[in-house]
């Protein structure tokens, strides 16, 4: 389906010459249709690979086009279609399932993501040039997709001093379990994360307990041995989940703790990382038994352990 602005659609009327050529630049787009759809899929293809989802399936696809003023701002014809297109698929899942995402309000707030990606497909800066696609995860295994390409025409005895544009904006709606099952282990993930730093927190704690007498050496030996078990297999599910523990993680009320911390494994926490410094300055002065203690606690402060 193809549309035009009010003003366009008033000069087109007027003239002969001007509908000829929106209906010229319309052909044009619709001739590029296979290879801006090509694209589209591509990107698509990418992007849900990065996300881990092998499995997604469409349930929704379309195209529409807009020719207005190059300076107009008037895609809400297009949005319209697509927000309904959206509804009915949000209509279509489990009335019962838990989609924040889903509300009509934020069904409503796509609109804009629509027209940001028309207007970028309409600007010829290279910074916006990268917002002509979208993607948006609206509820654990649905996504949505956007891509939108222009061309324009500058015809001063036609249409005046402004240029004319064309906008295609194709989207589509795709669903995968994959994806929920990965919420599900990322979930599980910042759990074994939340309980990695409260394992190695308390593991920081016995070697503050050794040095100031709490407990003797063997006690140490045997707890820290149990503890870096307790924390290996913790890491190896993490590992197994793919978590990133570069990026940081906000740690809050709802995964259990008090108040919400930014906690990131590729640096440590400074406040377990004081603690075992203190402690081996005491252990320093307590005597060569502690030599290993004091060995092992340097080795893991180097590696970013705590």
């Amino acid at each position: 389906m193809a549309c035009t602005s009010g003003s366009v659609k008033t000069v087109a009327d007027k003239t002969v010459v001007a509908k000829s050529q929106i209906d010229k630049m319309q052909s044009m787009v619709k001739e590029q249709e296979s290879v801006y759809k090509a694209t589209f899929f591509d990107a698509i293809k990418s992007h849900l690979a990065d996300a881990n989802v092998a499995d997604a399936r469409e349930i929704g696809y379309n195209s529409d086009i807009k020719t207005e003023y190059t300076s107009e701002f008037s895609l809400d014809k297009i949005a319209s279609v697509v927000t309904k297109a959206l509804k009915a698929v949000a209509a279509a899942q489990d009335p019962t399932a838990i989609a924040p995402a889903m509300s009509p309000g934020a069904i409503e707030a796509y609109t804009d993501v629509v027209n940001a990606v028309a207007e970028a497909a309409k600007s010829s800066s290279t910074a916006s040039s990268s917002l002509a696609f979208s993607m948006n995860r609206l509820s654990p295994g649905l996504f949505a997709f956007l891509y939108a390409a222009s061309t324009s025409i500058k015809d001063a005895d036609t249409f005046g001093t402004e240029a004319v544009t064309t906008t295609v904006i194709f989207y589509r709606f795709m669903q995968s379990i994959d994806d929920v099952r990965n919420e599900v282990k990322f979930g599980e993930a910042v759990i074994d994360a939340k309980n990695l730093l409260n394992m190695k927190t308390v593991q920081a704690a016995l070697t503050d307990d050794l040095s100031d007498g709490k407990i003797n050496i063997d006690e140490w030996m045997k707890k820290d041995e149990a503890y870096s078990q307790a924390i290996e297999r913790i890491e190896k599910r993490l590992a197994a989940a793919k978590f990133d523990t570069v990026k940081s993680l906000m740690l809050s009320r709802n995964a259990g703790f008090g108040v919400p911390i930014q906690h990131s494994f590729s640096t440590g926490s400074t406040v377990n990382q004081e603690v075992v410094r203190a402690a081996i300055q005491r252990l320093s002065k307590m005597g060569a038994a502690y030599k290993v203690v004091i060995e092992k606690s340097n080795a893991r402060l180097e590696s970013v352990y705590y």
